[in-house]
């Protein structure tokens, strides 16, 4: 009987310790998987996120609120600039595009954005509208691809807005159309609204002569008439980018941020986090190896007698060591690819949540060349584990064994 033939049937006649080491390095290769499939995607949307628009103005804060609530849609805005901010900027000649974004409204969790068509045009030039057209009037709405499969929205459907994310007091004064649906994009305006900037002034306008102004937009979470929450810019140039930045730095609550500086110093933050979990991930790995030892050592404290008839029939010591380690790294490679599997199938599961509340695209069934460092990785740990099983298999007295 060949060495691989007589691996597999060991391993299947122990079938249920086999199975459980077989489970503990998928478990632990699926969560490296989905932690690499995880940081690839947050690369992918830091790099993707604000497009051309290096520069973004909004009120003096955090630079970091201000570019994830801009481009990400994430929390809410730092606070309400004047919109002569957006004027001057146009005025200056230092900037190639600029449009201005007022937001802090939402439907159903979902950001709702004032700009102008420019926004998407310059952001995605050769993007095709999927169905419809560009906003043109007061309340029209084109809506991304993501907001429209999750709430099934199609072309002509109304909605009213509400205050802020989380609110459920709804501007029923005012109604949104539907006229456009965004083609599916990889970033996170998948899951924005976006409208005529003087949709959500005039929103606004109806609150306060109904005396409805919240409290939230007495803080600044919403742009009134004539107010912006942000100005996005795309410079003709660095020294362009350095001028408008040093010029509305000056400015009497207007800050302004280099969109990829503040974006890397929350991946600064992140890359933190995700080392403490890659630590955990390798703990995983190596609590793996330490299954397959355990396996191994049971499987050949119980085979004794059968290693000892080997040896009568002389096969050599070499036979059984190479044994023991042939069935540690078939149970390491069988638990490895199911992990990889497994990794690509639980991104693919966790996908939509991902997006929906984070913003980041996940490539599932993008096979990583980390995965190959996994392969290799998890057959030297546990080849590893199985040297002691091994070894002690190797030194076996067949002669003693059956005297005894």
């Amino acid at each position: 009987m060949g060495l691989l033939q007589l691996s597999f049937k060991n391993l299947i006649h122990k079938r249920t310790l086999s199975i459980l080491t077989i489970l503990a390095v998928t478990i632990a290769s699926a969560l490296v998987v989905f932690i690499f499939l995880v940081n690839k995607g947050l690369e992918k949307g830091v790099k993707n996120g604000y497009g051309p628009y290096e520069l973004v103005l909004g009120a003096d804060g955090s630079s970091s609120q201000l570019v994830m609530n801009t481009f990400y849609h994430f929390g809410v805005p730092v606070g309400n600039i004047p919109y002569e901010v957006y004027e001057n900027v146009l005025k200056s000649g230092l900037a190639d595009k600029a449009y201005p974004i007022a937001r802090g409204d939402s439907y159903k969790g979902y950001s709702i954005v004032g700009t102008t068509p420019g926004y998407l045009t310059t952001r995605y030039p050769e993007a095709v509208l999927k169905k419809g057209s560009l906003f043109k009037e007061v309340g029209d709405v084109v809506v991304g691809s993501h907001v429209a499969e999750s709430l099934s929205m199609k072309i002509g459907d109304t909605f009213h807005g509400t205050h802020g994310i989380n609110s459920e007091e709804e501007h029923d004064e005012f109604t949104f159309k539907v006229v456009g649906i965004l083609p599916k994009l990889g970033t996170p305006d998948d899951k924005a609204i976006f409208t005529p900037i003087e949709s959500v002034w005039k929103v606004h306008q109806h609150e306060e002569k109904e005396g409805k102004a919240t409290e939230a937009y007495a803080e600044g979470e919403h742009a009134g008439e004539e107010d912006v929450t942000a100005v996005v810019v795309k410079p003709k140039g660095l020294m362009e980018a350095q001028s408008l930045k040093a010029m509305y730095t000056r400015y009497n609550g207007v800050q302004a941020a280099y969109s990829g500086k503040a974006l890397s110093d929350i991946l600064s933050i992140i890359d933190t986090g995700a080392q403490v979990i890659k630590i955990i991930a390798v703990a995983s790995i190596l609590i793996a190896g330490i299954s397959v030892l355990l396996s191994l050592s049971a499987m050949a404290a119980e085979r004794k007698k059968d290693i000892g008839l080997l040896r009568l029939l002389g096969k050599p010591k070499s036979y059984v060591f190479y044994g023991l380690l042939l069935e540690a790294n078939l149970l390491t490679i069988i638990g490895i690819l199911l992990g990889i599997l497994a990794g690509h199938v639980i991104s693919f599961a966790l996908r939509g949540y991902i997006f929906q509340y984070a913003g980041i695209e996940l490539q599932v069934w993008t096979f990583l060349l980390e995965e190959i460092y996994i392969v290799v990785a998890g057959i030297v740990i546990c080849s590893i584990a199985a040297l002691f099983p091994a070894v002690r298999s190797y030194k076996v007295d067949p002669v003693k064994l059956f005297v005894s």
